[in-house]
């Protein structure tokens, strides 16, 4: 789950039914699913009609990774000492809940499999001084105690590295009542999940235009730069991990499945808590499904051998485009046996035949010719890097510093700042109290009003829910 959605995650997400396999051919109707857990509820589909341009949001549940450095992972992708340099505190010495209510704890976020979040604000500031606080499980019935303290440590020092104005700032990993939690910045906005499913990004009506798209994108674009550049992928991006802060900026969240694909563990006491150290040699992923179904790269659910995890971001990135750009992902998974990415595919594949280099151009036959789908993505130039960062195979897929560094991304004019770097107008939550933060907004030049209308209150429909597949 997101460590810090705001969507309610522990209520029902409304379901609309629409081509239930991913097969324009042979559509199903969908059936009521069995409820797993409030992080992986249903995502509602849009209704398809004749001159209707969006693709339903399909089922977006998360799959444990065979090998990974957090939580979600079954066990760990590196040989890591016994004790992470790591520290840690009591929950209630620095924190406290933010409930008005005696002995009440703050307002839940969501609850998922191996987590809960809570809203809880600092002691010694003001009461809007607010985090998000996610509690993990307890250990499971024939789980490893070792190795179940290791996944949570690894999982901070991973989150706790990262220091990034679209990443989520992770304050500090405490315990109570024997649990462990992870203290992080509160996003007050929430999912962009919930901002599509609520139709903000619709394409006539929507509250959010194709600037706030292209501006939420190169945000995405730089997280994910600051992620590789400092030996880390993601590995299950999508929109649940995606959220809002109060300002309108994105932030990526959710390190359980993230790989350490190059330099020391941030845990490690030679790293220093710090990421990115000693990077050389890149380490591939596991074979193994991991991250949810509509966001994963082909070479992934191919299954055929160990991958670089970075293409599978860049894909990930790319499919978040579209999700934002048409109201939901466009197909089911990315295998032939979905009508929609075989048509998708056979495109790339006619287009190689005569372009066998790969290479996309503005050439009136530059770029492959992928279905109707593609044709709306507007700007031509998006369109194209869009592509590019949907090459089936990963070897040619563009790498997100060539996206960033592409003048298409580089023309798009983004609110939020590059770095912590920028005095001017960045802003470290996990180091501001709440007046420091308002004041240093003042000073901000805003490009964008990312901010979203207050949500209205809709009367109850019908239900669906996602399961957990599993390996």
């Amino acid at each position: 789950s997101s460590s810090t959605a705001l969507s309610n995650m522990n209520q029902p997400r409304q379901g609309i039914t629409w081509g239930g396999n991913g097969n324009p051919r042979d559509p199903k109707k969908h059936m009521p699913w069995r409820r797993r857990s409030a992080s992986t509820e249903s995502v509602p589909q849009v209704q398809k009609t004749p001159d209707d341009k969006t693709v339903g949001l399909l089922d977006t549940f998360s799959r444990p990774a065979v090998e990974g450095v957090g939580m979600k992972a079954r066990r760990l992708s590196l040989s890591l000492p016994d004790e992470f340099v790591v520290d840690y505190c009591d929950l209630d010495k620095e924190f406290k809940s933010s409930s008005l209510m005696p002995g009440k704890r703050g307002k839940c976020l969501g609850r998922g499999a191996t987590a809960e979040v809570r809203i809880m604000s600092r002691r010694g500031t003001t009461s809007e001084d607010l985090v998000a606080v996610k509690e993990f499980r307890g250990r499971e019935k024939g789980e490893d105690e070792d190795e179940y303290i290791k996944k949570i440590k690894s999982e901070y020092s991973i989150a706790k590295s990262l220091h990034h104005p679209n990443i989520v700032e992770t304050v500090r990993l405490c315990t109570d009542r024997g649990r462990w939690n992870h203290v992080m910045e509160f996003c007050t906005h929430g999912e962009m999940f919930t901002l599509v499913q609520r139709k903000l990004f619709h394409r006539d009506h929507g509250h959010y235009k194709i600037a706030d798209r292209l501006c939420f994108f190169k945000q995405l674009i730089r997280a994910v730069d600051y992620l590789h550049s400092h030996g880390i992928a993601h590995r299950d991006i999508k929109l649940e991990n995606i959220l809002l802060d109060k300002e309108g900026h994105l932030k990526l969240s959710d390190f359980g499945v993230a790989e350490v694909f190059s330099g020391e563990h941030p845990g490690l006491r030679v790293a220093a808590g710090e990421c990115g150290k000693n990077m050389g040699e890149v380490r591939l992923s596991t074979p193994g499904i991991c991250g949810s179904l509509p966001y994963i790269a082909p070479e992934v659910l191919d299954k055929r051998g160990n991958y670089d995890p970075r293409p599978l971001d860049v894909w990930s990135c790319a499919i978040v485009f579209l999700t934002m750009a048409f109201g939901g992902c466009p197909w089911q998974a990315a295998r032939t046996d979905d009508g929609y990415y075989e048509r998708f595919k056979k495109g790339w594949d006619e287009w190689l035949e005569t372009h066998p280099d790969g290479q996309i151009t503005d050439a009136p036959d530059g770029h492959p010719k992928c279905g109707q789908l593609f044709s709306f993505v507007n700007p031509p130039p998006i369109k194209r890097l869009i592509l590019k960062m949907l090459h089936p195979n990963p070897e040619m897929r563009i790498t997100i510093r060539d996206v960033l560094n592409s003048s298409c991304i580089k023309s798009i004019d983004c609110c939020c700042p590059e770095s912590y770097d920028d005095p001017a107008c960045c802003i470290d939550t996990s180091k501001c109290d709440s007046r420091q933060t308002s004041k240093m907004a003042a000073q901000k030049r805003y490009l964008h009003h990312h901010i979203p209308p207050d949500a209205k209150k809709k009367t109850a429909e019908k239900f669906y829910h996602r399961f957990d597949m599993g390996e």
